[in-house]
């Protein structure tokens, strides 16, 4: 199965036995990531299904569907359900990372007095003007998802903006809460949140805002922001570039 936003690399693999029975469903998804000068391949693993009847078998054999992945030779993340973690630890020599998650309250009175000179923009034709061909790439290639798009413009300043890309999200049956999937300058974002935070509680109807993140420096959130503890959950990577930038682009969180 391809997706499109690479032709040469699967979105999934759909897993048979000798008889051409289904009996499971391995999700990928590919994207093409820039560090710094360098392009590199990254991927995402989304879903892995076996059928019941075929567990036992497959774990008690070591299993060897993911080197369907690591033939590619690229940087791999996942974040497999916790019975998983061992597995993906002992069996495939992965680096397992606490992976955090951080919530602030976008309707704050500080954030109310604080609101100036900042606009949301959503106009299509208006974004891809102010991008420039990594983000416009990465915004066609989100084009069709349910996500927002949109740019964060300093009214006297046009050239001072951040692109961002962000889902709304219902949390354990308690809030909703607009998740950051990405920001093109994490720096910008921070330093003017007060700004515009409340703008964007008006603008998407929401209070609450969250981002997963693996470093302290790319957490989209100032720490001073947070309402309570980080709450965090591990993940699994393999091969991670050295200067590596997480976010959570070309993944089952923007879904």
């Amino acid at each position: 199965i391809y997706n499109h936003f690479l032709n040469d690399y699967p979105f999934g693999f759909i897993i048979i036995d000798e008889n051409k029975n289904i009996f499971g469903f391995l999700g990928t998804m590919f994207s093409s990531r820039e560090t710094g000068n360098q392009s590199y391949i990254f991927c995402n693993l989304h879903t892995w299904i076996i059928n019941e009847n075929k567990r036992y078998q497959f774990f008690l054999e070591g299993g060897n569907l993911l080197n369907l992945i690591f033939d590619y030779k690229v940087p791999f993340f996942a974040k497999p359900v916790k019975g998983l973690i061992r597995l993906f630890k002992r069996h495939y020599k992965m680096e397992v990372l606490n992976m955090k998650y951080r919530i602030s309250l976008l309707l704050k009175l500080k954030n109310i007095i604080n609101e100036k000179n900042f606009e949301i923009i959503e106009k299509e034709n208006e974004i891809l003007e102010k991008l420039n061909n990594h983000n416009i790439k990465i915004f066609k290639d989100h084009r069709n998802m349910t996500c927002y798009k949109f740019i964060i413009s300093n009214k006297k300043q046009a050239d001072d903006n951040t692109f961002v890309i962000a889902i709304k999200k219902r949390k354990k049956f308690i809030f909703n809460v607009l998740e950051l999937i990405y920001v093109s300058d994490t720096k910008f974002f921070k330093d003017n949140w007060k700004n515009f935070a409340f703008s964007m509680c008006k603008k998407f109807k929401i209070i609450f805002c969250g981002n997963n993140y693996l470093k302290q420096e790319d957490c989209f959130i100032p720490d001073d922001q947070k309402i309570f503890k980080d709450v965090e959950s591990q993940v699994v990577v393999k091969d991670l570039p050295k200067n590596f930038k997480f976010n959570t682009l070309y993944s089952e969180f923007v879904y």
